[in-house]
């Protein structure tokens, strides 16, 4: 899908009431998650949180999915029990854009192959580790860990990481380690949760669509 029909196309979801409706059921369970995920120190904390962006993303592309992303952050930095840094924000948006991008249209056919063939199947699996390494490497081991530097550490701390140009090694020990041991996990979460997801959504959708035209039906008949 060409970028600027793909941005096009999740701007229109905007006017949809389901896509309104969704997005906010989503956010709630994005901040559910976050919300009681255990947390062992201001700038650590293990959440599965990340599946309900991805797939809002899913769902309804990367204009939507950042839109939403404001919110959810927001929200779940005022109840968390540590100081609420909006430098995350970006970092959080950044995050929904990625899922968007790679994952918008996730299971439809496009141009690597018929659906259902391996081909096809490969590309879907592919979207899903492409787009969760990159949220992995840039916002979580680099953004994230800048925002640390310069909002929440001790100046004298931040300055002694940055002149000695051992910024990676703090990356690692900060939650390199941690993000490394966990994307098995969170890439068998994705693979398995994000198709159930995404084929209840279009049940729902064909349901509401029959449901809708046996209603118009019903009123042609009565205006008959």
């Amino acid at each position: 899908m060409n970028i600027f029909v793909m941005f096009r196309a999740s701007a229109r979801e905007l006017k949809s009431p389901r896509c309104l409706t969704t997005t906010g059921i989503l956010c709630a369970l994005y901040i559910a998650l976050n919300a009681y995920a255990p947390q062992f120190s201001e700038i650590l904390k293990v959440t599965i949180g990340y599946l309900a962006l991805a797939a809002i993303g899913m769902l309804y592309g990367p204009v939507v999915a950042v839109i939403a992303a404001i919110p959810c952050d927001i929200i779940t930095g005022l109840l968390s029990p540590f100081p609420f840094v909006a430098a995350f924000i970006p970092s959080r948006m950044l995050e929904a854009l990625i899922y968007g991008i790679f994952l918008y249209g996730y299971g439809s056919r496009g141009a690597g192959g018929s659906r259902g063939g391996a081909v096809w199947a490969a590309w879907q699996t592919l979207r899903i580790v492409i787009a969760r390494l990159i949220v992995v490497i840039v916002c979580y081991s680099v953004i994230n860990t800048l925002i640390v530097i310069f909002f929440i550490l001790q100046p004298g701390r931040a300055a002694e990481i940055l002149s000695e140009q051992s910024f990676w090694i703090y990356a690692w020990f900060r939650s390199g380690w941690l993000n490394t041991a966990k994307l098995p996990v969170d890439l068998a979460l994705m693979f398995m949760l994000l198709p159930i997801i995404n084929k209840a959504y279009q049940r729902a959708s064909q349901g509401a669509g029959k449901e809708r035209k046996i209603y118009d039906n019903f009123r042609l008949h009565r205006r008959g």
